[in-house]
C-alpha cells in the first residue's frame, strides 16, 4: 500500500491522517509540544519521550484526596473509619509511588537523531543495536478518537513516528506491518501537525526554523523562577486573574514545583549516540557532499506550498 502525507483513513468515531511520507508542509507553525528536543545542533536534531507529568499529577492529587478524606473521618471522630482509611489509602498510594519512582528511576532510551545533512535518521535500541533509516521513509501518522459519555463528546490523540526494522528500510509501510515505533500524546489533529512540523522543518528547512533545543524548560532559571515566568506569561495572554489562578494557584495544588524538579534531575544527563559508527555518522560534512531531496519530494512540497499559498491568499 503506498500511503502518502494527506491520506486519510476513517472509520466509526475515528480517523488517522498520514503526514508523512513525503514530508511536506503542514500548514501549522512547529511548536515543541511536548517537549520532545533534547538537542538541536547544524547537523541532527535528538527527539526523545519522557513523559511522567500525567502519572505524577494523578497520583499527587489521590494523595491530597485520601488526606482530606482521613482528616474528615478524623474530625467527625469515626476513629476505625479514620484508621481503615489510613491504612488502606496508604497501602494503594504506597504502592502506586513506588511503581512511579522505580519507573521514574529507569535509565532513559537513546534518543532519535535526525541528520539533515544526510537526511537520515539513526534508529538506536536499548540494548546498543542501532540502524539508518533514509529520512523520506519515516511515516508520521496521527490517529484520533471521538468518544461519547455522559459528560458529553471527547477527543484524544496522538502522534505516531513509525519506522521500518533493520533491514526492511525499503519495504513498503501497511498498517500491520512491525516497525520501531514512538507515540507522542499531543492530542492529534493541529497538535500533531505542530509537533511533527518540529522535525521535518529542522530536516528541509534548517535549525533556525525549530523551537528549544534543550530538554530543560526554561533553561536558566530554577524551579521558582520559571514558577513566576510562567505566571507572567499566561497574563500577557489570559490577563492576571486568570493566570494567578491557573498557573498559580492550581500550579501549587497540582504541586508543578515538585514535577518541573523531578523532570529537571532526570533530564539533566541527557543520553547520546555511543556506537562509534553513530558517532562518525553525525559529524558534519561539507556542503557539496549534503543528500539532496527527491524529486518526488520536490514536486509535492512545490505543489503543498501553492495551495497553503492560495488558501492565505483567500
Amino acid at each position: 500500500m503506498n500511503i502518502q502525507a494527506g491520506d486519510i483513513d476513517r472509520g466509526f468515531l475515528r480517523q488517522q491522517e498520514h503526514l508523512a511520507p513525503l514530508p511536506i508542509p503542514t500548514g501549522q507553525p512547529p511548536q515543541d509540544l511536548m517537549n520532545i528536543i533534547w538537542r538541536k545542533t547544524p547537523v541532527y536534531l535528538d527527539i526523545g519521550s519522557f513523559a511522567m507529568g500525567g502519572g505524577f499529577i494523578t497520583l499527587h492529587l489521590g494523595t491530597l484526596l485520601f488526606i482530606t478524606v482521613t482528616i474528615w473521618f478524623s474530625t467527625k471522630g469515626q476513629h476505625w473509619v479514620t484508621l481503615a482509611t489510613a491504612l488502606f489509602a496508604t497501602t494503594l498510594m504506597g504502592i502506586l509511588w513506588y511503581l512511579f519512582i522505580k519507573q521514574w528511576r529507569k535509565p532513559l532510551t537513546p534518543p532519535l537523531r535526525f541528520n539533515r545533512q544526510r537526511r537520515e535518521v539513526c534508529v538506536t535500541e536499548p540494548d546498543g543495536n542501532y540502524w539508518f533509516v533514509p529520512w523520506e521513509r519515516v511515516h508520521a501518522v496521527s490517529p484520533s478518537a471521538l468518544s461519547l459519555n455522559t459528560g458529553g463528546a471527547s477527543k484524544q490523540g496522538a502522534l505516531i513516528l513509525w519506522l521500518p526494522l533493520e533491514g526492511q528500510e525499503h519495504e513498503a509501510y501497511s498498517e500491520n506491518k512491525p516497525g520501531w515505533v514512538m507515540m507522542l500524546n499531543t492530542g492529534g489533529g493541529m497538535g500533531s501537525m505542530a509537533q511533527w512540523e518540529c522535525i521535518r522543518s529542522f530536516m528541509e528547512i534548517g535549525p533556525e526554523a525549530v523551537p528549544g533545543g534543550s530538554a530543560i524548560r526554561n533553561e536558566g532559571m530554577n524551579v521558582w523562577e520559571s514558577y513566576l515566568h510562567d505566571i507572567r506569561q499566561a497574563a500577557k495572554s489570559r490577563g492576571w486573574l486568570l493566570a494567578i489562578l491557573w498557573e498559580g494557584f492550581f500550579g501549587l495544588l497540582f504541586n508543578t514545583i515538585l514535577l518541573e524538579h523531578l523532570q529537571r534531575k532526570k533530564l539533566a544527563q541527557l543520553p547520546d549516540l555511543t556506537a562509534p559508527e553513530a558517532v562518525e555518522w553525525s559529524k558534519p560534512l561539507p556542503p557539496e557532499q549534503w543528500a539532496k531531496r527527491s524529486p518526488e519530494l520536490e514536486r509535492a512540497i512545490a505543489q503543498r506550498e501553492a495551495e497553503l499559498a492560495a488558501s492565505s491568499a483567500a
